[in-house]
């Protein structure tokens, strides 16, 4: 009798618990776990000490109270994947908290399994390939996701206490999203702000003391968790030294990711007026722009200016927007099959609008009219704030699937939320979960499709990259320095549990984020170099690295044009998918 009072107290957590671990096993069987992209490999190698030689606190593209935190970890015990675990924690812990909240709508233990198999599905189908390939962008706005719909699902009729109390979680999320991509936060805080007024907006008496208290109070407590957040991270970084980087890192973002460098011909006035040669303008095309050291913060600065306002008058604001529209509007309709689709995503938000619809107005706890306004209401809502979001992101032309897929991941959360809350009577309960797992199991062929075809990449892009890195780690190259060629390095990622080595690498790429950080200089010093530049041409253990047959014109240039005649002298090596030069100087400047 006690276990089966255990079971039953416990059951929800014991549901959610049992199906995160299938789809963790089933993840983990069937892929294994991967970091996205090379910029997550970085972090990883910053805050593991594989990048200056010890773990960093000063992440860069992370706040730096967690940073500090995970280089903490590393600190103790240098040889475990913390960075990956961390992840992870974050991904099934976000889904764990939605999961465990939505089985509270449900009172009987059948109506619960088919929930938590509704609710599988629609991770199988919309999730997998996140889950398989962490993207900390991605990341962030699942922990805001799980805040909001905590927040919409908490019980209204709570005293001002027990309501602040149980949204501490909810706070507690948002804080560590922002610590993780404060960006990317900051982006899908309006429609953490609709779910406010959503919430706020259906209580009877919105502007009585009590409900002010309980909602300004959350509101308040999720401010002032971002203001510790951005406060501490501008003292972390408060030095001359990362100020400088700060600023050349926000240029640098500005003009890769939201602007085009301009042409040098038809631009060679603006050029030649901030002092840049072709052969540096070049640098900057194929990121390899670590080289000069004359390309710096101001530099970047200007040309980002500049890039901008060529961009306004070559699409004008109107222009840009009504292309900017039709465009919104065919990545929201379009089926599987067509290039601007962002199936099966838009379909599952397209249905939720309907479902919110439907059981809202079904939902009668009130009159038909007024389920009608109060519903439409928080439906336009949301659909123009949304609709501002994306035609912001569209028109600057920044829709990468980690930032589509998370404002889809954050809208759904909330639409989820609104279904629970209106769901009302068994029939559409049932209706609408078997719907959900319908098209959970709909989208599976897709979501298995595309994450086995990234795994399948990502797999092979590593073979070459392990062969190159075990080179550079031989007893008679560890000694070495190596600088690869930035486009010869883009497609590298790496398992997050298999093999992991903590170990200071010898090796560096010439462009990138990181690149003329305090971290880089310190990395530099390391292995006894002043700058990039002149390693390549005065120190004997340091060598040029790029893919089997690119072409090798732009370094030429470059050097010409600072007065060296240089010659890349060929490294024998057994690799055929890379060539390692050592560059040597015939003649100096005068």
């Amino acid at each position: 009798m006690e276990l089966k009072n255990f079971f039953k107290k416990y059951e929800n957590f014991i549901g959610t618990c049992i199906l995160l671990l299938i789809i963790m096993v089933f993840t983990a069987l069937r892929y294994d776990y991967y970091y996205d992209l090379n910029d997550d490999v970085l972090m990883k190698d910053i805050l593991a000490g594989v990048y200056t030689g010890e773990p960093e606190g000063h992440n860069i593209q992370m706040l730096w109270l967690i940073s500090a935190i995970i280089s903490l970890f590393y600190k103790v015990v240098r040889g475990l994947p913390w960075y990956g675990l961390f992840l992870c924690a974050c991904h099934y812990g976000s889904i764990g908290l939605i999961v465990h909240r939505s089985l509270n709508f449900c009172s009987k233990l059948s109506a619960k399994v088919l929930l938590l198999l509704a609710e599988g599905a629609l991770i199988i189908g919309l999730l997998l390939q996140h889950l398989v390939s962490a993207q900390y962008t991605f990341t962030c706005t699942l922990l805001v996701a799980a805040a909001t719909f905590l927040f919409l699902t908490t019980e209204s009729t709570l005293p001002v206490k027990e309501f602040v109390k149980k949204n501490i979680i909810s706070v507690l999320l948002v804080f560590l999203a922002y610590l993780v991509r404060s960006e990317m936060c900051l982006l899908v805080l309006p429609l953490v702000c609709v779910a406010g007024v959503i919430k706020w907006g259906s209580e009877s008496k919105i502007f009585v003391k009590e409900n002010v208290i309980k909602y300004i109070s959350v509101i308040g407590a999720i401010l002032g968790g971002i203001l510790i957040g951005q406060i501490s991270h501008m003292i972390a970084y408060g030095s001359s030294e990362w100020k400088t980087f700060t600023e050349y890192f926000d240029n640098r973002t500005e003009l890769y990711d939201f602007q085009q460098i301009p042409e040098y011909e038809p631009h060679q006035a603006f050029y030649e007026s901030v002092g840049l040669a072709e052969s540096e303008r070049q640098l900057l095309e194929n990121y390899n722009f670590g080289l000069d050291e004359e390309i710096d913060e101001k530099l970047l600065g200007k040309i980002a200016a500049y890039a901008a306002e060529n961009r306004k008058e070559e699409k004008p604001f109107m222009q840009n927007l009504k292309e900017s529209t039709g465009h919104y509007i065919r990545r929201t309709v379009y089926g599987p099959g067509n290039n601007e689709s962002d199936y099966p995503w838009n379909y599952i938000i397209l249905f939720s609008y309907l479902a919110v619809f439907v059981t809202a107005l079904f939902d009668r706890e009130k009159k038909f009219v007024s389920r009608l306004f109060q519903i439409t209401w928080k439906l336009v809502l949301l659909g123009g704030v949304r609709s501002v979001l994306w035609l912001w992101l569209i028109m600057r032309d920044r829709v990468p699937p980690r930032i589509s897929h998370s404002m889809y991941v954050m809208e759904l959360c909330i639409l989820l939320a609104m279904v629970l809350l209106h769901c009302k009577g068994r029939f559409m309960k049932l209706l609408i979960g078997a719907l959900y797992g319908f098209l959970g199991v709909a989208f599976w062929q897709f979501s298995f499709i595309t994450t086995d075809m990234d795994v399948a990449q990502k797999a092979q892009n590593i073979v070459p990259y392990e062969e190159l890195y075990s080179y550079f780690k031989q007893d008679e190259n560890k000694d070495n320095f190596y600088f690869i060629d930035l486009y010869s390095s883009v497609a590298y990622t790496e398992k997050m549990f298999a093999d992991v080595d903590n170990s200071l690498d010898n090796y560096d790429i010439m462009g990138g984020w990181a690149c003329k950080s305090p971290l880089y200089r310190k990395k530099l010093a390391t292995y006894g170099m002043d700058s990039m530049e002149e390693a390549l041409l005065t120190k004997p253990y340091v060598y040029y690295v790029q893919k089997t047959g690119k072409n090798t014109e732009w370094i030429y240039r470059y050097y010409e044009e600072q007065g060296y005649d240089i010659v890349l002298k060929p490294v024998d090596i057994p690799l055929k998918n890379f060539e390692i030069y050592q560059l040597e100087a015939g003649h100096e400047p005068n």
